[in-house]
């Protein structure tokens, strides 16, 4: 299969991943509306299938593909937020369950937690620390860079939490490495929840007229926290894992294979080993079960969604 064709499943996959019944009306608004700017752009009817029809006919040529995750602000997150590897572990092993070459490069501080969050799934991928400063030749070894919750920089050149507050250390910048994959012509996606990480540049105008704030930041820069830097395709979610998440439940449809979902009690799993491991919540900025001051069960609740969505489909076929 070298195509998805935009279908009622995976409109309904993004609609999903926005949390609509799952979170705040103001939340789930916001999230649809990123993705309607994206579709625009496109234009696609589903961001989903899009991603999907993408990846595909690249499966028979043994692409490699790198996640990268991480957002790790010393003050609040030291050792990261529980937003991003989540996800990463479970796309990470949906992709090699594909045939991809999946390797996984997280911060330095994230590193750990991690490789036990991939431990837990089952998700049999290397993981590596983001060096300071890519090696030579980084992105000729790349076939598909996928970036989820992953800082990206403003105009002036800084990465910002949404906050406002510059991220002086902590998560490493992957923004040159985004832009030498694509004067390559290397597909990059980027999967993230409000417009301050990497790929948002796509849409960068938008954000700015749907969100106000982002044009702003304390710092000084001048540059706001909306990011700068595009990905071929983009992926907006209420929560970048969920995005995640949508994307193997695609990738599930597409191939006919339930081995590539996640299941709600795995979710449950994931969550819990990110809490006890102290990865912060990003709103909430503590060790907790849930993620962006979103309920672990909340987060269960939409992992059910997907994996009955793509269970209901998979039966009727």
């Amino acid at each position: 299969m070298n195509s998805v064709a935009p279908s009622d499943p995976y409109i309904e996959i993004d609609r999903l991943v926005c949390g609509s019944a799952f979170v705040p009306t103001e939340t789930a608004t916001r999230s649809c509306a990123l993705q309607a700017a994206v579709k625009d752009r496109l234009p696609a009817d589903s961001l989903c299938s899009a991603i999907v029809s993408a990846l595909l006919p690249l499966r028979l040529a043994g692409p490699r593909v790198a996640l990268f995750t991480g957002f790790v602000v010393p003050e609040t997150f030291p050792i990261g937020e529980t937003d991003g590897p989540l996800g990463a572990a479970a796309l990470a092993r949906a992709l090699s369950r594909c045939g991809f070459a999946v390797e996984i490069h997280a911060d330095p501080q994230v590193v750990d937690h991690m490789t036990w969050l991939a431990a837990e799934i089952g998700a049999d991928v290397s993981v590596s620390p983001i060096p300071d400063v890519p090696p030579e030749g980084i992105a000729a070894s790349i076939d598909v860079a996928i970036a989820i919750e992953k800082p990206g920089m403003n105009s002036a050149g800084y990465m910002h939490d949404w906050s406002g507050r510059r991220i002086e250390a902590g998560s490493i910048s992957i923004d040159a490495l985004f832009v030498e994959l694509s004067v390559l012509g290397r597909l990059t996606i980027a999967i993230g929840d409000r417009g301050n990480e990497i790929g948002f540049g796509a849409i960068h105008d938008e954000i700015l007229a749907l969100i106000p704030s982002a044009g702003r930041c304390s710092c000084g820069c001048g540059g706001g926290v909306a990011a700068i830097t595009p990905a071929t395709l983009l992926y907006p979610a209420a929560v970048s894992n969920w995005g995640a998440y949508g994307v193997c439940a695609g990738l599930a449809i597409a191939l006919k294979d339930p081995s590539l979902l996640l299941h709600p009690e795995e979710e449950r799993r994931l969550l819990n080993v990110a809490a006890v491991r102290g990865c912060r919540d990003g709103l909430l900025k503590t060790a907790a079960f849930g993620v962006d001051g979103i309920s672990g069960s909340t987060s269960m609740h939409v992992v059910r969604a997907l994996h009955q969505l793509a269970n209901t489909e998979l039966g009727s076929r």
